[in-house]
């Protein structure tokens, strides 16, 4: 087994290279892979040459938040795509020039660090937020879509449920399909389906286990889009 197929920490060596450069690790991922980039050859030259992509992007653009549950969708598909061979290297006592491997996990990582910067500085990317009018809760809006942040709701018995509603205009609520339960603390984090388009609320029930088609409470959460 070469140097750069080695195995440490349960990885493969160099398969978190484009995730540390695009800052799309976990704060405790980043201290272990640093720890252990200090002593590996292999992950110094991903790094390196990840580096060359990441700094021919745009800088300047204005900077917005990008949800993490994005950083990890694109990144886990990095993660998934097999490692090309490396590119052969040539050498000259006048140049030097280090071929890049643009094939299997380096060039879709270069794909993502694309998809990144242009969530970044695309200010119709940004994330609006939207207090509930009832209950504790907020409406993060980014890109038509909306993800529904929830605080401090009580855990529910057995046989009970959260179930998550939308309203388009004056008409009756309808349901989306999502159920959700709560953490320890009350709090959730869940992806209203599809497009926020003519949507003017969206909703929150507390319903028999497996859902209804119409609501059978009153709200504990009502967070208005328009």
């Amino acid at each position: 087994m070469s140097g750069e197929d080695r195995i440490a920490n349960g990885h493969r060596c160099g398969e978190d290279a484009a995730a540390y450069v695009l800052g799309a690790l976990e704060p405790a991922e980043v201290e272990e892979f640093r720890a252990h980039l200090a002593d590996c050859a292999a992950c110094q030259k991903e790094v390196a040459e990840f580096e060359q992509i990441t700094g021919a992007l745009p800088e300047s653009a204005t900077q917005y938040q990008l949800p993490k549950d994005l950083r990890r969708r694109v990144m886990s598909e990095v993660r998934a795509t097999p490692k090309a061979q490396e590119a052969s290297r040539k050498t000259s006592a006048r140049s030097w020039r280090p071929a890049l491997a643009w094939g299997g996990a380096f060039a879709a990582a270069v794909l993502v660090a694309v998809v990144l910067v242009v969530a970044l500085s695309s200010g119709g990317s940004s994330t609006k937020t939207i207090q509930a009018s009832t209950g504790a809760a907020e409406l993060q809006i980014s890109g038509g879509r909306g993800d529904l942040i929830v605080h401090r709701l009580p855990r529910l018995p057995a046989g009970r449920i959260y179930e998550m509603w939308v309203q388009r205009g004056t008409a009756a609520p309808t349901p989306t399909g999502t159920l959700f339960g709560v953490r320890s603390d009350g709090s959730a984090a869940v992806g209203v389906p599809g497009s926020l388009n003519g949507i003017s609320a969206v909703l929150v029930t507390q319903e028999p286990a497996g859902g209804t088609i119409t609501p059978t409470s009153a709200p504990v959460i009502v967070a208005r889009v328009t």
